[in-house]
């Protein structure tokens, strides 16, 4: 199949066995379809087209599906596509994706796409870019080539590719002026999930990668122009923090914590990246990943424990956790680890969740409506 391609997707309908709710599955289980990393802009702004991937004849390519009747464009095509790493700018004209060692931008009307970075030799890209809330920058992780693990597309090399101590560097990218630097680099440490500041492009928030029991701290901050390095939060090694994100306002950002003496709750927890202020939100069930909606009402997380496998809706000013539906996955990898990660994201109006899961055998998209 060829970029510009249309495909259909039937969707079924059926309601979750646990809580009763409605959940419309959106992709069939005859390949791997999963939509893109929870924090990535994946709907447009009306909430009509989702962007996902689908591996058909082999290859995973990226699509646009109407989710109003099920039909989808093929919007790549060749090898060597990201296929979580990929997010449309704020007004939807151009989804920014990853090729090989390319950063590429697309337009969504013609289709015509452009290289607007490209990884030099001797530097692999870890394809997992920061855009900018106004479209203009974008950060990303390189890893120096000769400290890179290979991956096997399993969990088997996270913790060597930790051991490793590879030499990374967070390049800022300037997408108007084609220009770029290194705001951080570090020379014996994994880093990973660069994220600009909404509404403050200066800012930077970064982990260092690895097992959350043997790195140092997970949660760091850097400004731009290479100032302003700091731990945002301290942590022991019996102490886990994940999987950070910045609220939409750019205010805070939000990440859970959990100690492992508690085997059942772990903890939503905001900062202030001026001030550095720890609020501890309210505990809540073991989510693997977790983001608020654009106005930060609710929130939505994928518990991970055998026993909390479903996706939870919290509610921020009551403070109160509610199972939305079970996801039922089982965590498999398919190629890639997350390939059957929930990944649960709000539509832009906030009427609806997508998620991911292999419950019906192999990983598919599905819908649940809030109203």
């Amino acid at each position: 199949m060829a970029k510009g391609s249309m495909i259909r997707n039937e969707f079924h309908r059926f309601n979750d066995a646990y809580t009763g709710r409605s959940i419309t599955r959106l992709t069939a289980p005859e390949q791997v379809n999963h939509h893109p990393y929870f924090y990535y802009k994946m709907m447009t702004n009306d909430s009509r087209y989702l962007i996902y991937a689908s591996e058909r004849e082999g290859v995973r390519q990226l699509y646009r599906m109407d989710l109003d009747d099920g039909s989808a464009m093929q919007l790549t095509d060749g090898p060597n596509v990201h296929d979580f790493s990929c997010s449309l700018t704020s007004d939807d004209c151009y989804l920014i994706y990853c090729r090989d060692q390319r950063i590429m931008r697309l337009e969504m009307t013609t289709l015509k796409e452009e290289v607007i970075y490209e990884s030099p030799a001797g530097w692999k890209s870890n394809a997992n870019p920061g855009l900018s809330s106004d479209d203009k920058y974008i950060v990303l992780v390189e890893i120096n080539e000769k400290d890179v693990v290979p991956n096997k597309g399993d969990w088997s090399s996270f913790e060597p590719q930790w051991a490793a101590k590879p030499h990374c560097r967070i390049i800022y990218l300037d997408i108007e002026q084609r220009t770029s630097h290194i705001a951080h680099e570090e020379l014996n440490c994994w880093l990973g999930h660069p994220q600009i500041r909404p509404n403050d492009p200066s800012t930077v928030l970064f982990c260092h990668e690895g097992p959350g029991h043997l790195i140092d701290a997970r949660l760091w901050l850097v400004q731009k122009d290479t100032t302003g390095l700091r731990c945002a939060k301290e942590q022991t090694h019996d102490e886990l923090i994940t999987h950070e994100y910045w609220l939409a306002d750019g205010s805070r950002f939000a990440y859970v914590y959990r100690h492992k003496d508690d085997r059942d709750h772990e903890s939503i927890r905001f900062m202030d990246p001026d001030t550095l202020e720890e609020e501890i939100w309210m505990n809540c069930s073991k989510y693997c990943h977790f983001i608020s909606n654009a106005n930060h009402t609710k929130i939505v997380g994928d518990g991970q424990m055998p026993e909390q496998h479903f996706v939870y809706l919290v509610d921020v000013e009551k403070r109160q956790e509610e199972r939305l539906c079970s996801h039922g996955t089982s965590w498999k990898s398919y190629g890639n680890t997350q390939d059957a990660h929930p990944h649960p994201a709000f539509s832009p109006d906030g009427t609806f969740i997508i998620f991911t899961s292999d419950m019906e055998g192999v990983p598919c998209i599905y819908k649940v409506d809030l109203e």
